[in-house]
């Protein structure tokens, strides 16, 4: 005999089918519109690279990367002239073949023991990743940094000055035992009593500021000094006279090098030069001082039996009166 359902079992059946009435009769959901890019929208550009092939040039062609059988091919000079072909395992070698080099006057190289010849096929010089990070495409990033050539890293430097000195140094006797002389000391920044002229551009402090670090041109004291040619500055009016007959070092010189004229040119101008007593005597060299003064005394070399025979002045360049008993 069957039983009748109970009250709550009726509900419940109830409100099943109520529900389910509801869930038929809901209108379906609406899908999500799909996002069209639009037409009128030009495509992004990419960024062009900088065109660096002006200074490529420059450091190609500079004396940094001129190949010369007698400017150090071999893996000990190699330390400066070509870092990536330095071997620091190299050492001098004794003489007369101290290093592999060929001298103008010989006509077979020199074969050293202990530095061995980098042929020019494989010669790298002083590229541009030798003082910049060079990027994955050969780009040049901003800024400056020294890749040493031992563990290829780079190495931060804080100025130009600091990374010329990484090959400019005065090397004898320190790690690297290099034996040479590169140094260029500027005694202190350039024009040494400057600072009291107010308005004037600010002194050259770096040695990228006389020098392209590119070209390795040297600049001129007519480049920043442009007046020099025609101001009255100069013992009172005798710039044309000056000018045709001294470089501008030979008198802005302060590091007391000799003055005269060029050596093997007596037609030149007088420039600073330097004396030295070698082996076969003495030399006199034309040396290009790095010390400058910008007020100069002309009785440095216009003084009482000066051996030139030159007119005799006082330290401003006035005819000094004749003694009282004259």
């Amino acid at each position: 005999m069957l039983k009748k359902p109970t009250f709550s079992l009726v509900v419940i059946g109830a409100l099943l089918l109520l529900v389910l009435a509801a869930g038929a009769c809901a209108p379906a959901a609406t899908p999500e519109p799909t996002a069209v890019p639009p037409t009128d929208v030009p495509p992004p550009t990419a960024t062009p690279m900088p065109d660096q092939s002006e200074f490529i040039t420059a450091v190609e062609g500079n004396m940094h990367n001129t190949y010369d059988l007698g400017h150090g091919p071999n893996t000990w000079c190699t330390r400066c002239h070509s870092p990536q072909n330095w071997d620091p395992e190299a050492f001098q070698g004794p003489p007369p073949a101290c290093f592999t080099c060929k001298f103008a006057h010989e006509e077979e190289m020199r074969v050293a023991e202990g530095n061995p010849f980098v042929p020019e096929e494989e010669w790298v010089g002083v590229p541009c990743e030798t003082c910049h990070h060079v990027d994955e495409n050969g780009i040049v990033t901003p800024g400056i940094a020294w890749l040493n050539p031992i563990t290829m890293d780079y190495v931060e430097v804080s100025s130009s000055t600091a990374l010329c000195e990484k090959c400019h140094v005065t090397t004898n006797g320190n790690a690297f035992g290099s034996a040479v002389d590169h140094k260029i000391t500027l005694g202190g920044s350039a024009h040494l009593n400057y600072g009291g002229f107010i308005g004037e551009v600010a002194p050259p402090s770096y040695c990228a500021d006389c020098h392209d670090p590119h070209t390795l041109k040297p600049a001129q004291c007519v480049d920043c000094h442009e007046d020099v040619t025609t101001s009255d500055t100069h013992m009172m009016g005798y710039n044309a006279i000056m000018l045709d007959k001294l470089t501008c070092m030979a008198c802005h010189d302060a590091s007391g090098l000799d003055v005269g004229p060029p050596p093997d040119d007596d037609g030149g101008k007088w420039v600073t030069q330097e004396t030295t007593v070698g082996r076969s005597g003495p030399v006199t060299e034309f040396v290009l001082s790095h010390s400058i003064v910008y007020e100069v005394a002309c009785d440095r070399c216009h003084f009482v039996d000066n051996v030139h025979e030159l007119p005799v002045l006082t330290a401003d360049g006035e005819v000094p009166e004749p003694p009282a008993d004259e």
